[in-house]
């Protein structure tokens, strides 16, 4: 996949010259975090949120009194838009930046993001943060650990919607745990909840198997339950600071203090997902 397949356009520019308040009024009413500030027509520099917070608002300066020029990053990296995504991470990795203008023959025709990246390809994570280990959100966890405690609410009445919703988890634990290689704990989780979907497929259920898989069910929430809180706590206390969900070694020996019990209120699904009147 080229850089063209998952940059952002158009690319929003502003002179050199042009006063601080200005671009921070056009940034808002676009929705955008950055500007390409250029010179005589040429891109030279680039100013994102974070420059105007620590180089404006952190020292108390007026927006209006200060031009691009004095804040803008530069020199400018760019990137062409015929250069691979990988390329991309590489830049990324290299210069600890999250933007990269792209640039065509000297016109700027777009923008390529980590999040652009990462929206598209997850995969490339590995390239972006290769010396950091990401971990599969703890709030994705927490959603699909309620749609299993579903399946287990189900189990007796339900079999065929239990069995429907399990193949959904199943395959969404698959997809994320392709996407986080280097998660364990999620390839466990999937190991564990493709053997369940496996067991129960294709046989029917006694009452005493019933109760054999509710105790599987429990197991595996069990599993989800704990994952899920230290990865949360880990994430409340490192948003704010890091602008994503990062997980260090120290939160994987948390891991491995005894699993939380509590029980969670699961989402229940309905035959045919309907009502009694069929509505």
């Amino acid at each position: 996949m080229k850089v063209r397949d998952v940059m952002t356009r158009p690319v929003i520019t502003e002179d050199e010259n042009t006063p601080v308040d200005r671009i921070v009024k056009e940034m808002a009413e676009l929705g955008i975090g950055s500007v390409v500030i250029t010179r005589r027509g040429e891109p030279v520099g680039i100013i994102t949120e974070r420059d105007i917070a620590l180089k404006v608002i952190l020292k108390e300066k007026k927006a209006s009194e200060v031009s691009a020029r004095d804040i803008m990053s530069t020199p400018l990296i760019t990137i062409s838009p015929d250069s691979p995504v990988e390329e991309a991470c590489r830049i990324f990795a290299e210069k600890n930046i999250k933007r990269l203008p792209v640039v065509d023959e000297g016109v700027p025709v777009g923008i390529v993001s980590v999040r652009n990246v990462l929206t598209r390809m997850p995969e490339c994570v590995k390239y972006i943060y290769p010396r950091v280990k990401i971990l599969a959100s703890g709030w994705t966890l927490d959603r699909i650990e309620r749609e299993l405690s579903g399946c287990e609410v189900c189990l007796k009445d339900n079999f065929d919607i239990c069995m429907k919703k399990l193949g959904e988890v199943r395959e969404e634990l698959r997809k994320l745990a392709s996407y986080y290689t280097e998660d364990e704990e999620l390839i466990d989780l999937f190991k564990t909840v493709n053997s369940l979907y496996e067991a129960l497929h294709d046989r029917s259920v006694s009452e005493q198997d019933t109760e054999m898989i509710r105790e599987k069910f429990e197991e595996v929430l069990r599993k989800f339950r704990h994952a899920t809180f230290w990865r949360k706590q880990q994430s409340i206390s490192t948003v704010f600071s890091k602008g994503t969900l990062w997980f260090s070694d120290h939160a994987i020996e948390l891991r491995k203090t005894p699993q939380i019990s509590a029980k969670r209120i699961p989402t229940v699904f309905k035959k045919d997902e309907k009502d009694e009147d069929g509505k």
